[in-house]
C-alpha cells in the first residue's frame, strides 16, 4: 500500500497494528523504518521483529504484528512529515524474499505538554 499516514505527536507512546496477508510461510523479520528523505542512508527511527514489533495474531494466511514506538523514540525529532516503509522478509527453498507492504508518510505533529511540563517545571 502506497500513501499510508502513520500520524502522531512527539515524545506520545503509539501503537498501531499491520496486516500482513496470504503468507503462509514463516515471515523472518519485519522492519518499520522512518527517514527523513526517502533518498537517506540512514533511518531517524527503525523498529524490528522483537525491538519495537511483535507477532500479535495469527490466522491461517494472515499475520497481525503490532509496531510500538516509546514516548522517548521521537522526542529528538523535528516535529515534520518523514517516510516510512515496512518490509518483511521470509526465507522460501533457501532464498530470502524482501518485500515491501507499506509506504508513506510519518507525520511527527509538536506536543503542548512536554517531558519538563510533566515535571511542574
Amino acid at each position: 500500500m502506497e500513501n499510508e499516514l502513520f500520524e502522531l505527536y512527539r515524545g506520545d507512546t503509539y501503537e498501531r497494528n499491520i496486516i500482513v496477508l496470504k503468507y503462509t510461510s514463516n515471515i523472518d523479520e519485519v522492519y518499520f523504518s522512518v527517514k527523513s528523505k526517502e533518498s537517506d542512508k540512514r533511518t531517524v527511527l527503525q523498529k524490528s521483529l522483537n525491538n519495537g514489533i511483535t507477532l500479535a495474531d495469527v490466522e491461517d494466511d494472515k499475520r497481525t504484528y503490532q509496531i510500538l514506538i516509546n514516548s522517548t523514540d521521537t522526542d529528538g525529532m523535528k516535529t515534520s512529515d518523514y517516510y516510512f516503509d515496512i518490509e518483511i522478509i521470509t526465507n522460501t527453498d533457501d532464498k530470502p524474499l524482501k518485500k515491501t507492504i507499506v509506504k508513506g508518510t510519518f507525520r511527527l505533529k509538536p506536543e503542548i505538554t512536554t517531558t519538563d511540563n510533566e515535571r511542574g517545571n
